[in-house]
């Protein structure tokens, strides 16, 4: 098993700053922890007679407790870690439960792919009849989007059930990518000041993606790769590993797990070291957050090779081939304002229906005012809405061309994460 970990790789993993606080809470709570050449458990008090089991396996990292907290990893599996990277957690020999969850993992990790077994093409046909689908459901939702705009944004029904009509209808032709993005401007609309503008920008998009598909068979293939991935179709995994792999060290800047009607999703922030280049990692689980690829923590360096999704703006990847161990890394490349907003304009140059782009800005004061929390470059010229707070900083998050979703935050040597 690796080395205890320190302070700041647990921080590195917490899901927010008040999980270490409630982690610090249970300290005392433990009954019996122990460690062996694999993972490290114990048994905590909870509020009923019967402990939480917890148990971790540090190289993933995963996690299993038996508390009912949906966070991962939860307070006790925190509190275990600081244990452990205090030398409190004892060598000894793992009960059942442990080892019935590691064989667990590594039975649904572990599955045989005949090595003479042919890939199955898609069938053409199916194809064929799936792009009419949506063709003509485009079609349609380009006549929904021209009567609102004839009639007037104050003239129409912005109702929940109005956008759910309409994205029924996306989900029928095959298109669940513009039935997300109906879905949520009901939402613009009783939850935004300025509504009017952000409705508009969508509309804009959405008829951007109808007129675009229309005109499909002229497009580039980059840009008509990006259009169907914006409308829902998705990219065989034999393919992604197909394209040309993209040796570098990467930085692992954030990891971030999710878990809605128990899919859980994990998500990582990756910029290659070397070229500067952004990736992001998405690995999904249903019912338990048991991820089959293992993941570096936030903080970490891995030389690997990554495969990115064909588009236009490729920013999605899976990791192939690992060259050598993982490490720690202690500098960051700075990165200015100005070189991100470019970036983020040539990606949206590139392809026209990105919504975020991933930016690290060095040296970033968190600021507080009536509007809400913002972070100033050295300059003080550009204000980016963030949640944030203290001195100078780097911040990683997405950039939407308004405001920042920062995911981690990089000061006197230490990550921490959203």
């Amino acid at each position: 098993m690796t080395a205890p970990w320190t302070l700041q790789q647990i921080n590195a993993v917490a899901p927010d700053p008040s999980s270490m606080t409630a982690a610090r809470g249970v300290a005392s709570a433990w009954l019996e922890t122990g460690h062996d050449t694999t993972a490290l458990w114990g048994l905590c008090r909870g509020r009923g007679t019967t402990p939480y089991r917890t148990a971790i396996d540090p190289s993933a990292p995963a996690y299993t407790c038996t508390c009912p907290s949906r966070k991962l990893p939860c307070k006790h599996a925190l509190s275990l870690l600081v244990r452990w990277s205090e030398g409190a957690v004892p060598a000894s020999e793992a009960p059942d439960f442990v080892t019935g969850w590691l064989a667990a993992r590594a039975a649904s990790t572990t599955l045989p792919v005949p090595a003479d077994e042919p890939v199955k093409a898609p069938d053409p046909a199916t194809a064929q009849r799936r792009a009419e689908r949506v063709a003509a459901g485009l079609d349609d939702l380009d006549r929904w989007l021209t009567d609102r705009i004839r009639h007037g944004l104050g003239a129409v029904d912005h109702g929940y059930d109005t956008y759910e009509a309409i994205a029924a209808r996306m989900v029928d032709a095959q298109a669940p990518g513009a039935a997300s993005a109906l879905r949520a401007l009901a939402t613009v609309v009783n939850d935004e000041t300025d509504w009017p503008a952000r409705l508009l920008a969508e509309y804009a998009r959405l008829h951007l993606m109808t007129v675009a598909y229309r005109q499909r068979d002229g497009l580039p293939r980059p840009l008509l790769r990006s259009l169907q991935t914006h409308l829902g179709f998705s990219t065989r995994s034999e393919e992604v590993r197909a394209e040309p792999a993209v040796r570098d060290r990467w930085q692992v800047l954030a990891v971030r797990v999710t878990e809605e009607s128990r899919m859980f999703t994990r998500k990582a922030w990756l910029r290659g070291r070397t070229s500067g280049r952004w990736a992001i990692l998405l690995d999904f689980a249903h019912g338990t957050a048991r991820f089959a690829t293992p993941l570096p923590f936030p903080g970490s360096l891995v030389d690997a090779d990554l495969h990115f999704y064909p588009g236009a703006a490729p920013l999605r990847a899976v990791l192939g081939r690992q060259h050598g161990e993982t490490e720690p890394f202690t500098t960051l490349p700075a990165t200015g304002l100005d070189a991100a907003l470019d970036e983020y304009a040539r990606m949206r140059g590139s392809d026209p229906w990105l919504r975020t782009w991933p930016v690290l800005l060095d040296a970033v004061t968190p600021t507080d005012s009536e509007e809400g929390w913002y972070v100033v470059d050295p300059s003080g010229r550009a204000r980016l809405h963030a949640v944030a707070g203290g001195r100078p900083v780097t911040v990683c998050g997405d950039w939407d061309g308004t405001a920042l979703a920062p995911v981690s935050l990089f000061t006197e040597g230490q990550v921490m994460t959203w």
